[in-house]
């Protein structure tokens, strides 16, 4: 799948603390599949930790919003439904790898969830202003 971005639903009976056991996995493999491991292991740990912590307290992390290529977005949510989303700039296939492994991860631990592709709000307006 080629795209710019992968959007994770959960059902509405899913909340941050469920996350907190697949959270340690997904985030590795994000970082390891776009190639965003820091040097420091120290430093992932902590980055793992932080947002441990949030999941933990039922509370919405921060996720990966730092500059790189691919970003790990827990958006703020208007209507109580958990979701998050792996974005890059541009269309690409690692996106859809990367939504893959995370989709597996997230059923090994029985999260249900739907996923949703390209729903950027911004892009979908630049891409209706480029028709006009």
């Amino acid at each position: 799948m080629i795209a710019r971005s992968a959007h994770f639903v959960f059902d509405k009976k899913v909340q941050y603390k469920d996350l907190a056991r697949a959270f340690p996995e997904i985030f590795k493999k994000f970082l390891e599949q776009t190639g965003q491991m820091p040097e420091e292991e120290e430093y992932a740990r902590m980055l793992v930790k932080t947002n441990l912590k949030d999941l933990e307290a039922n509370r919405k992390p921060e996720g990966y919003n730092r500059q790189g290529r691919v970003r790990l977005i827990f958006p703020i949510s208007k209507d109580g439904i958990v979701r998050f989303y792996i974005y890059r700039g541009s269309k690409s296939e690692e996106i859809g790898q990367m939504a893959t492994i995370v989709s597996k991860i997230l059923t090994q631990r029985k999260l249900k969830h739907k996923l949703e592709w390209d729903k950027m709000v911004l892009f979908i307006i630049k891409e209706r202003k480029k028709k006009d």
